[in-house]
């Protein structure tokens, strides 16, 4: 019986004390302040890797077009999200034709889309290349990496990516 009264060093008080609290409170925050850069980047990465599948998909869209009609069909209008954080929820014909669509789409504030896509096609070269672009909004319509420039990729007719930074490259790079 003593033995167990003796590990008992509170014999009638209860909870922590504040030191340890503050403890607690001073761990955590580091903690939270080594993970949210790593956490930032994951999702940054994450909204890119939607651009780039969506890309691929206009590709694929834009391969089985071609096949039934010898072609490539372009649109020059930015479909999603603007560089000035506008939103432009109505597909361009062209995009309806190959059966490209952003779903969810909204004009309200919520972040869907985040990248405007485009398809480039020369009028020459219709036949044979398309050129599929993504670019985010700017600055703090930039909902990918808030704050920072405009950045996009792209991918041609021979599914070739391309990642673009425009603006500022070093704070782009901040953000990863």
């Amino acid at each position: 019986m003593k033995l167990i009264k003796g590990l008992n060093l509170r014999d009638s008080e209860g909870g922590f004390s504040l030191v340890e609290l503050m403890i607690v409170v001073g761990i955590i925050g580091v903690l939270a302040t080594l993970a949210m850069p790593r956490f930032r980047q994951f999702q940054a990465k994450a909204k890119m890797g939607e651009a780039k599948n969506n890309l691929t998909h206009i590709f694929t869209l834009q391969q089985s077009y071609q096949l039934d009609e010898n072609e490539y069909l372009g649109w020059n209008a930015s479909y999603g999200r603007n560089a000035n954080g506008t939103v432009t929820c109505q597909a361009p014909a062209q995009a309806q034709d190959i059966g490209f669509e952003i779903t969810p789409c909204t004009n309200a504030a919520a972040p869907v889309p985040r990248y405007g896509y485009t398809s480039v096609v020369a009028a020459a070269t219709r036949r044979s290349q398309f050129s599929a672009q993504a670019r985010s909004g700017t600055n703090a319509n930039n909902l990918v990496c808030p704050g920072q420039g405009q950045h996009g990729f792209s991918m041609n007719q021979n599914k070739e990516f391309s990642d673009r930074l425009i603006g500022n490259t070093r704070a782009m790079r901040l953000c990863f």
